[in-house]
């Protein structure tokens, strides 16, 4: 399953954008989807580094595809305040939507996820839903509604 309950993680006090970073590679290696925890966290860095992962004011969807990643999965991560993604629009982020993607299974999987995500988020319905749910089921169930009609 592409998202599963212990992949949302809700009222999380992560400060920065490294504790962000560092939080997604720490529970990708503890949920056995990476190899490696310290590779996944350099991978996303560099994917950082090329341009900014934000994509809405509040929203962020860090990225990785590499042989590292044994399966795909996304992660919600909803924190407390928003916080500097440090992104030449400046934003803030409160909900970040990680996904991680096996090198193998880039081209199709990677793609429509990352798509599907990016253009709920251009609707105002789909954001204010992913802010207002506070309860991890439902929230689960709402976001799996949405994936399954683009995949």
């Amino acid at each position: 399953m592409l998202l599963t309950k212990n992949q949302i993680y809700l009222n999380r006090n992560l400060s920065s954008k490294n504790k962000v970073i560092n939080f997604i590679a720490k529970k990708a290696y503890e949920l056995g989807i990476v190899e490696n925890q310290d590779k996944l966290e350099q991978e996303l860095w560099k994917r950082e580094k090329e341009y900014s992962t934000a994509v809405q004011d509040l929203f962020a969807i860090p990225h990785s595809k590499s042989k590292n990643v044994k399966k795909s999965k996304i992660f919600v991560i909803k924190l407390n305040n928003p916080i500097d993604w440090e992104s030449e629009d400046e934003y803030k982020v409160k909900v970040i939507f990680p996904i991680l993607v096996p090198e193998d299974e880039a081209n199709v999987g990677y793609l429509k996820i990352l798509s599907t995500l990016a253009t709920n988020l251009l609707e105002d319905d789909f954001k204010e839903k992913i802010l207002e749910i506070n309860d991890e089921n439902e929230l689960l169930n709402y976001i799996k509604n949405i994936l399954e009609v683009a995949l």
